[in-house]
């Protein structure tokens, strides 16, 4: 029986998942390119080095029967080097579109009944000089690979376009900005013959960083059925097998645009753990050592707040309040995720 997984990255997600693992006698080998790392006292055995070393990707992928990746920012020679041996959960293929936005929003737009925000490949200055008339002389400018909770983002507009004028901008896609309603998400997972989802949620940000995320989303239910069905067409264009969370901007006209894919939990899925008979790292677990998934099961109304920076020093007050989950992090940093915690709305 095979009873093991390799995770690919050792943060809060990389923690969560190793729980899960544990609950249902699943041994768990992590893989962190960082000496210390959330995961570190919740795995049973882990590995710390570059995920290029041949060496350490070698026992790595001697240590399991089936991997998982807690970050999509991971090489794709080192997923693929992995995959040519042993199965990977998602494969490969989803992680490289996942982790390029180009390739994603290209991909995205080719699936019947989905559209993201209207976007332009850059490539140099001039390119972002005539792309940005389109948009109406403003644009959101993203980098293409490494972009996460805002960085690599930049607002541009007719006051401060001259200031990329000597930057390589090689590997860059500039959106169109929206005026959108609202941010909702889906989280699905699937194995061959299933798929189940967790109903959509609305999430709000501050400064490009999840803040929160309440259950469930404030949206009618023609929203709701629309946001799963798009979540099924995605899901099932990747022929998904292990679990993608779905960031989605709800427009004025209730029109739903795709923002971004995720290949892994998901930091507005982190409601399930209390609010939901199976969490979404359950879920995974399921989809990888399973055949047959079993349905999240919501427990009621809910909300689910994280911790930025300073506000971890509140977190004695805030344990005996709620439900709060540490991530247990060496160093506190200004817009560093530092833990979360739930309570029912």
């Amino acid at each position: 029986m095979k009873n093991s997984l390799g995770i690919l990255g050792g943060g809060q997600l990389g923690m969560f998942i190793c729980q899960a693992a544990k609950k249902y006698k699943i041994k768990t080998t992590v893989f962190s390119n960082s000496k210390n790392f959330s995961a570190r006292e919740f795995c049973d055995n882990f590995l710390i080095g570059s995920f290029t070393d041949k060496n350490l990707l070698d026992q790595f992928i001697n240590s399991s029967d089936f991997f998982t990746i807690e970050t999509e920012n991971i090489p794709i020679s080192v997923l693929k080097k992995i995959e040519n041996k042993k199965k990977i959960f998602p494969s490969c293929n989803i992680v490289e579109i996942a982790q390029n936005r180009l390739k994603e929003k290209t991909f995205l737009n080719s699936i019947s009944g989905v559209k993201t925000a209207k976007f332009k490949k850059i490539q140099n200055f001039s390119n972002l000089e005539n792309h940005i008339k389109l948009f109406g002389n403003t644009g959101i400018l993203k980098s293409c690979e490494m972009g996460y909770d805002g960085k690599g983002q930049y607002f541009i507009c007719d006051r401060n376009i001259n200031n990329f004028k000597n930057i390589n901008l090689k590997g860059y896609v500039l959106e169109e900005v929206l005026d959108f309603k609202k941010e909702i998400s889906v989280i699905v997972c699937c194995t061959k013959n299933n798929m189940i989802f967790y109903p959509p949620v609305e999430n709000i940000h501050k400064n490009s960083i999840l803040r929160q995320s309440i259950y469930p989303a404030r949206i009618n239910d023609q929203v709701k059925k629309k946001a799963l069905l798009l979540a099924k067409r995605i899901a099932k264009e990747l022929k998904l097998q292990g679990i993608l969370a779905i960031e989605m901007f709800l427009m004025k006209n209730d029109k739903l645009l795709i923002n971004e894919l995720a290949p892994r939990p998901h930091n507005s899925g982190h409601w399930s753990l209390d609010f939901c008979k199976y969490s979404q790292f359950e879920s995974l677990i399921f989809s990888i050592f399973k055949e047959k998934l079993m349905q999240p099961e919501p427990k009621g109304n809910c909300k689910m707040i994280n911790v930025i920076g300073k506000d971890y020093e509140k977190k004695n007050s805030l344990s005996k309040k709620y439900k709060f989950y540490d991530y247990f992090k060496e160093n506190v940093k200004k817009l560093r995720k530092m833990g979360h915690y739930t309570f029912k709305n």
